[in-house]
């Protein structure tokens, strides 16, 4: 599975389990570059859901994919701030991410 086609799994099932969803895609330039447009730090998580009281901050990677230094900085940032949950989850993590958007108990894929 693909980075890609895992984030729109997550997607589709944070929507269809209630959770607001919110994830920056990238654009394609004029000059054919793929380009984020943000304003601020680089490396911030690629999901952020929403279910109160509840808010994940979550970035995905493909199996075997590494976190950038920027990443794990907004990562460790985010989960020292008192009620944010934090995770890094790839395919390999489906079942706890399936128990902790629809049960919400926490899992083990915690960043």
């Amino acid at each position: 599975m693909t980075e890609r086609e895992f984030q729109r799994a997550v997607i589709d099932l944070a929507r269809l389990m209630g959770w607001r969803v919110h994830h920056t895609r990238p654009a394609l330039t004029q000059r054919g570059r793929w380009l984020t447009p943000i304003q601020g730090d680089a490396g911030f998580p690629d999901l952020v859901l929403c279910r109160p009281p509840r808010l994940i901050v979550a970035e995905l990677k493909r199996v075997g994919g590494k976190l950038s230094p920027a990443q794990r900085g907004w990562l460790d940032a985010l989960s020292a701030c008192a009620g944010v949950e934090c995770y890094l989850w790839t395919p390999d993590d489906w079942d706890a991410v399936v128990r902790m958007l629809t049960e919400g108990g926490n899992n083990n894929a915690q960043a």
